[in-house]
């Protein structure tokens, strides 16, 4: 009995070092429809990469606003592909997202992208991500 009390102090004193040594991780951003924005833009560079936002390897425009650079996350890379929806540097878009702070700066974690006559939807109204609920074909 007095090896188990030990053990678990031991246990206990080993995982509240941990923490403290490596920092606790801020949770990631989410969708809030009550800082919903609307922006338009033009695409300065298209990046894929881990995104701790979607959980998955995601797609980013960098982009070019009245206001300076903007990151934009846009979705999972393969509910792009699985739509055939792409993006390139140069593209005029109108994006209605979700204002987030991420890594100190702010981005927007995008809703619905417009260019030209096409609209592309990724997330409900309420910032439920599509490709949960429909893996496959929403664009409009």
């Amino acid at each position: 009995m007095r090896m188990l009390k030990i053990l678990t102090v031991f246990a206990f004193v080993v995982v509240t070092l941990m923490v403290f040594r490596h920092g606790m991780k801020p949770s990631p951003a989410r969708y809030n429809p009550a800082t919903e924005v609307e922006i338009k833009g033009v695409v300065q560079e298209v990046r894929q990469f881990w995104c701790p936002i979607n959980g998955d390897e995601g797609t980013h425009l960098m982009l070019k606003t009245d206001h300076g650079i903007l990151e934009v996350h846009v979705a999972p890379v393969r509910f792009l592909q699985g739509n055939g929806m792409t993006f390139n540097r140069g593209d005029q878009v109108d994006v209605v997202g979700s204002m987030v702070l991420y890594q100190d700066h702010d981005a927007v974690i995008a809703r619905k992208i417009t260019r030209g006559a096409e609209t592309f939807a990724f997330r409900q109204p309420n910032g439920r991500p599509l490709w949960v609920e429909f893996p496959r074909a929403y664009v409009r």
